[in-house]
């Protein structure tokens, strides 16, 4: 029995988080910076933020948190460089020097080598392997190999895939490499 169209072609929406990084101050997290995202609407007026998956390495059990938005700007501008990575962030949620009339921001300190031997190990149970290198690495969360191509070229690519239109020429159509075509457009139809 094959799958109905409608199931294989969408996902369900995912659950807000409720990761408040006042709330893991001190805490050893990895982060996987998903997305940068600008103009945000928030009670406070437009921000941007970087979406990530994060996972706190230290509580009594290990806490994944998925669809994390960090607004704050010192943690933008540490996690920003990293995403789409498939190497998480390592780090510890602290806390920086305040500007005047302003809270301390968060930020990430830098980790130790026993903080890497808990991320190692994190790694190890959850994907098999050593301590020291894990079998195999887990995929980059939310990871869309679409995201960083024009959005008019990703219609344009699924437009033709709806035609039956053959990836080679999808690919020349849309400068997008042809195995993301056969991997991202023409697994939806």
């Amino acid at each position: 029995m094959t799958t109905p169209y409608f199931e294989d072609s969408f996902s369900q929406p995912s659950p807000a988080s409720n990761f408040r990084p006042a709330d893991y101050q001190g805490n050893l997290i990895l982060v996987w910076p998903t997305e940068y995202k600008t103009a945000i609407k928030t009670a406070f007026g437009d921000s941007d933020a970087i979406a990530a998956r994060v996972v706190v390495l230290d509580t009594p059990t290990i806490e994944e948190h998925d669809n994390v938005l960090f607004f704050q700007g010192a943690l933008i501008s540490t996690l920003k460089p990293s995403v789409g990575s498939t190497k998480p962030v390592l780090g510890r949620l602290g806390r920086g020097t305040a500007k005047p009339g302003q809270t301390a921001p968060f930020i990430l300190t830098p980790f130790t080598e026993a903080d890497a031997k808990a991320a190692r190990d994190y790694f190890t149970a959850q994907f098999g392997g050593t301590s020291d290198a894990p079998k195999t690495a887990p995929a980059v969360p939310n990871a869309d190999p679409l995201a960083k191509f024009p959005a008019d070229k990703v219609d344009l690519a699924k437009s033709l895939a709806a035609s039956n239109v053959p990836a080679g020429q999808i690919a020349l159509a849309t400068q997008i490499p042809e195995e993301v075509v056969l991997s991202a457009i023409l697994n939806l139809f």
